[in-house]
């Protein structure tokens, strides 16, 4: 079955950006521009007409600032899909963008099949997505990740191994079975990249993980 049109709504500002970005996306099959938006207070009743699948954001228009779009839009519509498109290279930006909901981050420069990239791994992939060049998040502030990537079991889960429980007692404890435990366990292992539990034990301590 052939996967439906992705809908594009372009929050920018500058005519010429507006112009290439139409010259791009006038070739592709994929996806489809529906609407221009050049005032941040019209982005939200744009969206609303239009229904876009996603949005590409500059953090530099009028009466509102991306990221206070980005602060309103990702509650009201967290399936719409918002890359960032900006000359503003700094990592403080990109991890308060990444904090409010942005799905990626390119910085204008970019080439075309860097944007297309950069929709295509939107789509397929709940990963943040980092243009070339982009400042990079770094571990630290990343959140290591992603403390929304741990489950509510998993958090259980490493509670109790923190607190020297075995296997068999986190099962008895948690009313699961002991391969249920194990299965657990490794993919906390394996997402957190660590090998045992005193690594764990560590890694909790230092990135406040269960907090």
């Amino acid at each position: 079955m052939k996967n439906p049109i992705k809908k594009i709504l372009i929050c920018e500002d500058h005519q010429i950006v507006i112009d290439g970005l139409s010259s791009i996306f006038n070739t592709q099959k994929d996806y489809k521009i529906v609407g221009y938006i050049t005032d941040g207070n019209n982005v939200l009743s744009a969206i609303a007409e239009h229904h876009p699948d996603a949005l590409l954001l500059d953090l530099n228009l009028p009466n509102k600032n991306g990221i206070d779009i980005l602060k309103e839009v990702n509650p009201l519509f967290p399936h719409i899909k918002v890359i960032i498109l900006t000359m503003y290279n700094k990592e403080s930006i990109v991890k308060k963008v990444k904090q409010y909901g942005a799905n990626g981050f390119l910085i204008k420069n970019c080439s075309s099949q860097d944007l297309l990239s950069a929709l295509d791994s939107v789509f397929e992939s709940t990963r943040f997505f980092l243009g070339k060049d982009v400042k990079c998040i770094t571990t630290e502030t990343d959140g290591f990740t992603e403390k929304i990537s741990i489950t509510l079991r998993e958090k259980e889960i490493i509670s109790e191994l923190i607190a020297g429980k075995n296997v068999p007692q986190i099962a008895k404890t948690l009313f699961i079975s002991p391969h249920t435990v194990e299965t657990h366990k490794k993919n906390i292992f394996k997402k957190l990249n660590i090998h045992n539990s005193i690594d764990l034990v560590n890694l909790v301590n230092e990135k406040k993980l269960l907090s």
